[in-house]
């Protein structure tokens, strides 16, 4: 997880640990849930009643909404946590063309590459874009909503002005399934307080250091916790008419919980170093996930009409992690450098001027 750095206080962590490894594990879930996932269900007849009950829990594991959900909070904190705690606010010029060549750079590459593989477009809007569209307006408004936090001292006139209005939002739709039913000019309202949870978890960071923290019940507790209840989201999208405009914001509200807990917890026991370096890499993942899985399904189609399943689904993973890698050192690697150099460029102007 990279932090903007202007306005760090000299006694904050610059990096905080785990983060990375989590948006990994989020990207890996999203990409699950977009038809990537293990073909184990072709190992359980669903004939018996146990059977018929395996299918129903293992279709509802792979929950990609949350996932994105945790993506929200997640972001709200990286974008927060260098000015958290302190009267500062970002240099607009300097914080604009950072997040913005950041997150614009690599996804006009990846809709060049899903033109390539033949990826369906639509795709995009109803899998990964509407979420982009989403963090870019929340990029916009930041310092807008952080000149009212200053002027509040607290980020919670904001969450609860923007709970109300996502219930709103969801009642004008009451019988959405799904996350995303409000086009682009208004699913950013609906996933706002997500981002905003996000932001006010920096404030608790920030005051003082984690380790010092109680810790609340073993880490797996939270974990298999926060687990569960996206499982019991799904579930309900799809067995109920409760879709997830009504219970994505109120799982919104534990993912946060429990990463503060991942955060104090890091304090004390390092993250896998592995995990951390392919979470750099989390959002080319979730860039690329699809017209990965259309690559393959496209040539399977053409060329292996009878592919064994296992074998698909493991050309299915070689393809994804081995275009991942190249998309983020050809692509998103280079993509932050230019925007931290430009940054740091535009910062210079405006200390000499």
């Amino acid at each position: 997880m990279q932090q903007e750095a202007s306005g760090m206080p000299l006694n904050r962590k610059p990096r905080i640990q785990g983060l990375d490894s989590i948006r990994f594990i989020c990207a890996v879930w999203v990409a699950m849930c977009h038809h990537l996932d293990p073909p184990i269900l072709t190992l359980v007849p669903e004939g018996p009643l146990a059977g018929k009950l395996f299918h129903g829990v293992y279709n509802n594991i792979w929950n990609g909404p949350a996932a994105v959900i945790v993506f929200f909070v997640i972001s709200g904190f990286c974008i927060h946590y260098p000015f958290a705690g302190n009267n500062k606010s970002p240099h607009l010029l300097e914080f604009y063309t950072r997040r913005s060549l950041r997150i614009l750079v690599p996804l006009l590459a990846i809709l060049s590459v899903a033109m390539f593989t033949g990826t369906n477009l639509s795709h995009f809007n109803t899998g990964i874009l509407w979420s982009l569209v989403c963090e870019l307006i929340y990029y916009a408004i930041y310092p807008a909503l952080l000149t009212l936090r200053l002027r509040h001292r607290s980020w919670l006139p904001a969450l609860a002005v923007s709970f109300f209005a996502s219930l709103w939002l969801a009642s004008t739709n009451p019988g959405a399934g799904n996350y995303p039913s409000f086009g682009f000019g208004l699913n950013w309202l609906l996933g706002l307080p997500c981002w905003l949870l996000g932001c006010q978890l920096a404030e608790w960071v920030s005051r003082s250091d984690c380790a010092q923290r109680e810790k609340i019940g073993n880490i797996w507790k939270w974990r298999l916790g926060v687990l569960f209840a996206a499982w019991v989201a799904s579930a309900m999208r799809f067995h109920t008419p409760i879709g997830y405009p009504w219970t994505l914001n109120f799982f919104g509200i534990l993912a946060t919980c429990w990463l503060l807990q991942e955060i104090i917890h890091r304090e004390t026991k390092a993250p896998s170093k592995r995990l951390e370096t392919a979470g750099l890499a989390s959002y080319t993942l979730y860039l690329i996930h699809v017209p990965a899985h259309d690559f393959v399904y496209n040539l399977s189609k053409a060329h292996f009409t009878d592919m064994n399943p296992w074998l698909y689904w493991i050309l299915s993973m070689l393809v994804l992690f081995g275009s991942c890698i190249l998309f983020y050192l050809i692509i998103e690697k280079p993509s932050h450098l230019l925007a931290r150099h430009l940054g740091g460029q535009i910062r210079k102007r405006a200390l000499n001027g």
